[in-house]
């Protein structure tokens, strides 16, 4: 069991870091840009950017999922595990962008929270998936 969740993690880190960029940065980055507020010395410039502190989020995220998917549920069904995945990125994101928008001017407008709410889901929903299907190869 143990070797299931160590080699889940690392695939899911790794496809959800690639998939997130895809989604969160070549998709909508521009967009997002436009509808949140722009502080100087909010967003870290390229070369302040902490690589290594990312990766660990995104190792967070797949052991979680990894965690829930393999050790409490045992999912090898691809579907309820994008399903279940995206249920867990909307309920996240949800709780995140509500608490911006509700507390700050970060968020501009209702769509771009909406936008990285349903881009949650989906990507959160890719890793289920591949840690699902991770799960079943290793079966």
């Amino acid at each position: 069991m143990a070797k299931k969740l160590l080699i889940s993690i690392i695939i899911g880190t790794i496809v959800y870091y690639l998939f997130g960029w895809f989604v969160f940065d070549f998709i909508l980055g521009n967009y997002t840009n436009l509808h949140t507020t722009q502080l100087l010395g909010f967003k870290k410039t390229e070369e302040e950017f902490n690589l290594t502190l990312l990766i660990i989020s995104c190792v967070a995220y797949a052991a979680l999922l990894s965690f829930i998917l393999i050790y409490l549920l045992d999912i090898k069904q691809l579907l309820k595990a994008f399903f279940i995945s995206s249920v867990i990125g909307v309920l996240v994101a949800i709780m995140t962008d509500s608490y911006w928008f509700a507390t700050s001017h970060f968020y501009s407008n209702y769509m771009v929270m909406f936008l990285d709410i349903i881009a949650a889901g989906i990507s959160v929903g890719v890793l289920g998936l591949v840690i699902s299907l991770t799960n079943k190869k290793l079966s």
